[in-house]
């Protein structure tokens, strides 16, 4: 996309300016147990939050009282969109590799979604039409930014089914839907606030890997059976942010933290 867009999905702001700094890290929560007679035992976070870090020097005093707004919760106790330009798959890591949890998808229509034991994902549809839809973990679907098109590709297109892109409204509406294509690479309707890409797949009783999938935002997908590792789209919370204030402008840096469940 170019640019870092930031704030409550409905009204994300687009800051076209570099950071100075930026950061991205994942929380592993590693925790090691040495035993005495000298193995080690090692648990981690189930799911890492991700963690990012903006520093910005010289910035506008309308962009930087934007990014107080959001430190100081001005719009309220919600979350934050934040879509990141380094990020080239919106998907989450799991669900761009087409593995687990299955609570990452979601199956309409008929049929039965299963887990190996190697943790990927498979579909059997023994009817048509049905229909397999990527969740995102917070929100009806995952933020979009008005004018930019988006693309979706799964590698169950085209040979099992068609991509379908449905957009909602801020509220949760349903605000329309793609045609059926192997890879649409569409900009939403006026309106949109949110996407959720979706596989309308054929009859098969044979179960069928997920496998890969990438959803992109200006930049139309690759087809094929292999997809870049998704860095997801989390809702995030500033946890914390410094302000400088400069004769003419001020710098300014924030932190943000990925969050499951409605902040308050």
């Amino acid at each position: 996309m170019g640019s870092l867009w930031i704030g409550p999905p409905d009204r994300m702001r687009e800051f076209p300016d570099a950071a100075r700094d930026y950061e991205r890290t994942v929380e592993l929560g590693v925790t090691e147990f040495r035993a005495l007679s000298g193995s080690v035992t090692a648990t981690s976070l189930a799911t890492p939050p991700r963690r990012l870090r903006f520093s910005f020097t010289g910035l506008a005093e309308d962009d930087a009282r934007w990014l107080e707004a959001l430190a100081r919760r001005v719009f309220g106790p919600l979350p934050l969109a934040v879509l990141d330009p380094a990020a080239l798959n919106l998907l989450d890591g799991p669900q761009s590799q087409g593995y687990g949890p299955p609570s990452g998808y979601q199956l309409t229509g008929g049929g039965t979604l299963a887990t190996q034991a190697d943790r990927r994902v498979t579909v059997a549809t023994p009817s048509a039409p049905a229909f397999l839809r990527w969740r995102h973990p917070h929100w009806i679907g995952w933020p979009v930014v008005p004018g930019v098109p988006v693309g979706f590709a799964s590698a169950l297109a085209p040979a099992a089914g068609a991509c379908v892109l449905e957009w909602f409204t801020a509220t949760g509406a349903a605000n329309g839907t793609t045609d059926p294509a192997a890879a649409p690479f569409v900009v939403p309707p006026a309106g949109t606030v949110f996407v959720r890409p979706v596989v309308q797949l054929t009859a098969s009783t044979t179960p069928r890997l997920v496998g890969p999938a990438w959803l992109s935002f200006g930049t139309a997908p690759a087809t094929g059976l292999s997809a870049p590792l998704g860095d997801g789209c989390p809702a995030m919370v500033v946890t914390a942010y410094t302000d400088r204030p400069q004769p003419l402008s001020r710098d300014m840096s924030v932190d943000l933290t990925e969050v499951r469940r409605t902040a308050s």
